[in-house]
């Protein structure tokens, strides 16, 4: 007869040993899987799908990265799997053996969600579209897809550089049509006109050939009000100047200033709206020909400015010109949107046909500055 302090540890041996080949026997019965689940339409991987594996000992489910790709240790048992993803049809698949599972299982698409992007009449190709969390772009015809949506309607907006951005309503279902986007053909900067400062005074130089004939100035514009100062040299005793006073026009002359009424005018306002358009030229070049990149801030005018660069090409008088600028703008108050600096440098395809060398700042925004350097009358 056993006693019963031997039974008892005789018993928890027994358990004991059954939990360990219990163990044993589950571990052995675990293998790895490894599958990715694509689109049946564009063969790209669905992120965040469930891959539920379940079989006598239970499920165990498995979500996708964003590749679309699942991977994990199953237990061997469970031969029936499952694969669910929103705005895909479910699949389901049934294998006596893990070890030969496909590589990939294909999910069909519920609904397609589709569009194309114009501007002016014709396609804008490589847009770039967004669908609440789907991102896509648009082809050679302007046109776009998405998938993975359940019926419904979503916002989406529409991007790429030299427009303005674009938003929409999809309709995603059964029946639903196209949607046609839009896109206005923007400013590569949103600048605002140096003309409207009441004040300023800028330094301007810039050196033109064009078909061997050349025009240059190297010299001081300086506004107040109405009244316009244009000086080259030095401004204490300028080679030359040209104002504009009181509506009256005056000409620097061996010391003084010579009243020359509208042609000493005229020239003064040619010179200062010279370098109003030379500042205002990244607002008006063509999106369609031009990049742009922002760079590093700079503190100009006692705020930190916007800087920007500029590459791209432009039609001159018939000629196919190459172009680079840096554009810097302000960003605060009276300065906001402002551009308070451009360096241009511009070459013509052809071997010197063209060449446009300008650096235009602005060196004050003081009204009270501004007027004192008009000369005393």
């Amino acid at each position: 007869m056993i006693r019963t302090p031997a039974l008892h540890r005789t018993i928890a041996f027994c358990l004991v040993l059954l939990a360990v080949v219990s163990l044993v026997s589950g571990c052995a019965r675990q293998v790895p899987v490894s599958l990715s689940v694509l689109s049946s339409y564009s063969g790209k991987g669905i992120p965040n799908a469930a891959v539920t594996f379940t079989g006598p000992s239970g499920s165990q489910s498995v979500a996708t990265d964003s590749s679309g790709r699942a991977a994990a240790r199953i237990q061997q048992d469970r031969v029936q799997v499952a694969v669910t993803a929103s705005g895909y049809q479910k699949a389901f698949l049934q294998t006596a053996d893990l070890t030969q599972l496909p590589a990939s299982i294909k999910l069909d698409p519920l609904y397609l969600g589709a569009g194309t992007v114009t501007s002016g009449g014709r396609p804008v190709v490589g847009a770039t579209v967004s669908v609440w969390n789907v991102t896509t772009t648009t082809g050679q015809d302007g046109t776009f897809v998405v998938e993975g949506f359940a019926e419904g309607t979503y916002a989406g907006r529409v991007t790429k550089q030299g427009f303005a951005d674009a938003t929409f309503q999809l309709v995603v279902g059964k029946g639903a049509k196209p949607v046609q986007v839009v896109l206005q053909e923007g400013q590569l900067l949103p600048l605002s006109s140096l003309a409207t400062l009441p004040a300023y005074e800028l330094q301007a130089s810039y050196h033109r050939t064009l078909k061997g004939e050349e025009k240059s100035f190297d010299g001081t514009v300086v506004k107040s009000g109405s009244d316009i100062l244009v000086l080259s040299g030095d401004p204490r005793s300028p080679t030359a100047a040209l104002m504009v006073r009181g509506g009256q026009g005056y000409v620097y002359d061996h010391g003084s200033y010579v009243l020359k009424g509208d042609t000493a005018a005229a020239a003064a306002r040619i010179i200062q709206q010279s370098c109003e358009d030379l500042l205002g030229l990244p607002a008006t070049f063509s999106p369609r020909q031009f990049t742009i990149e922002q760079q590093t801030s700079v503190q100009a005018l006692g705020q930190a400015c916007s800087v920007w660069s500029m590459e791209g090409t432009f039609t001159f008088e018939g000629e196919e010109v190459t172009a680079t600028a840096t554009v810097t703008v302000g960003t605060k108050d009276a300065l906001a949107g402002i551009p308070v600096k451009i360096v241009l440098n511009a070459r013509s395809q052809t071997f010197f046909d063209f060449v446009y060398d300008a650096v235009v700042e602005v060196t004050s925004v003081d009204s009270s500055a501004a007027a004192a350097r008009f000369p005393a009358q």
